[in-house]
Formats: structure tokens, C-alpha cells, sequence
């Protein structure tokens, strides 16, 4: 059975509105609520980062590859998180998935946004395979400083065609690159030969000039 791929890409932001339900936040604006909800975390657990339940996906693009076919996801701008999650289920494949991304956290975050919307994930989504690109492509030391955001940039630069002079990819942009660099990782590690690599590089290079990607 063909492993089916989807290459996923997902920007965060602060969820004012569980922020909202969670606090009372006054006359603040949506700025003021998420400063100050960052003060409160500082405060009390010494970082600003936010769980999954506070962070809404504002953006989302995948390639998905269903061992045949190949598309993109999120192309069109879709308006609101919902919406989003809704199109990627709906085009999810079959059978078992790898999904790539850059960390390995896309997985829970999807399964995250899901819950907080109450929205049904695609079946046998609990088993699918997270892969994360950062692990395999550019193993660092676990105190590095560089920012991961950056590394990927350079890494989907030097070996996935990314344009070097765009330093603020559209996610759909960057969902392809991450693609291109899991064939050449699939390549290099002989899950997939020339021949099959070159047919799914044509298939994403074909899609991706219909989609402006």
C-alpha cells in the first residue's frame, strides 16, 4: 500500500477570543489582550510562548500526495480557522499518512484546533506518522541559538528551491519547498527512486504554476 504524504504548513496566533472567554480584559484591543496575556505568563511560568488551546491557526497550505494525485491546499485564502481545517479534512487522503513539517508538532496542533472547534478529524488520523524535515535535515545542538524559523530558510533555500530573496514565504510556497525536501530526503535514504522522485517533483512543479506557488 502507498504511504500517502501531505506536507503541511501552519502559522499560529494568539486566539483572542479563548483569551477573552478565559480572562476579563476590560476595553483592551486584541494587542493589549495578547501583551498582556504574554505578561501573565511571563510572570508566572517564565516564557511567552502559548499552549495549543490559545493559539489559533491563522494561515494553513499543504501538498497533499495520495501515491497519484497531488494538490495544494490553501492556495485561496480561506477566511477563519475553521474553515481551514475543514478544507485539509476534507482532502486529507486514505490509508496510512506521513505528515511532514518542519518541527513534528503539526500533528497535535491539528488534533488541538479540532478540538477547540469541535470539529470531526479525518479517520485513522490518530495513526497518522509525524516526520519532522528539522530533526533529518539540520540537526543542531539541543542549545543552539539560532531560531528554527531561520534554519529552515536556509535549508529549504539550499536544497528545495525556495527563492533566497524571499525572507517571508507564503505558506503555500513554503509547503511545496518542504515537499521538495522530503523527496530528496526520501531520495537520498532509497524510499524513492529516480524515476518516482522525478514523477511527483513534475506533478508539484505542474500544480504549483496553476496555483502561483
Amino acid at each position: 500500500m502507498t504511504t500517502a504524504t501531505v506536507a503541511l504548513v501552519a502559522h499560529t496566533a494568539l486566539d483572542v477570543e479563548a483569551a477573552r472567554r478565559l480572562a476579563d480584559y476590560g476595553e483592551l484591543d486584541d494587542a493589549g489582550v495578547a501583551r498582556a496575556l504574554e505578561q501573565v505568563h511571563m510572570q508566572r511560568w517564565g516564557r511567552a510562548d502559548l499552549p495549543g488551546h490559545l493559539r489559533r491557526i491563522e494561515s494553513l497550505a499543504a501538498v497533499v500526495d495520495d501515491g497519484h494525485t497531488l494538490f495544494l491546499v490553501g492556495a485561496q485564502s480561506a477566511d477563519g480557522e475553521a474553515v481551514r481545517l475543514r478544507e485539509l479534512f476534507a482532502a486529507w487522503p486514505e490509508g496510512p499518512v506521513e505528515l511532514v513539517d518542519w518541527s513534528g508538532a503539526g500533528q497535535a496542533l491539528l488534533s488541538a484546533r479540532a478540538l477547540a472547534h469541535d470539529l470531526a478529524l479525518p479517520a485513522d488520523f490518530l495513526a497518522t506518522r509525524s516526520r519532522a524535515l528539522g530533526e533529518r535535515i539540520a540537526p543542531a545542538p539541543l542549545d543552539h541559538p539560532v531560531p528554527a524559523a531561520q534554519l529552515e530558510l536556509e535549508c529549504l533555500r539550499l536544497m528545495a528551491g525556495l527563492d533566497a530573496s524571499n525572507d517571508a514565504p507564503a505558506p503555500v510556497m513554503r509547503a511545496a519547498a518542504r515537499y521538495r525536501l522530503w523527496l530528496r530526503w526520501q531520495y537520498v535514504t532509497g524510499v524513492l527512486d529516480a524515476e518516482a522522485r522525478a514523477v511527483r517533483e513534475a506533478r508539484l512543479s505542474r500544480i504549483a504554476n496553476e496555483d502561483g506557488a
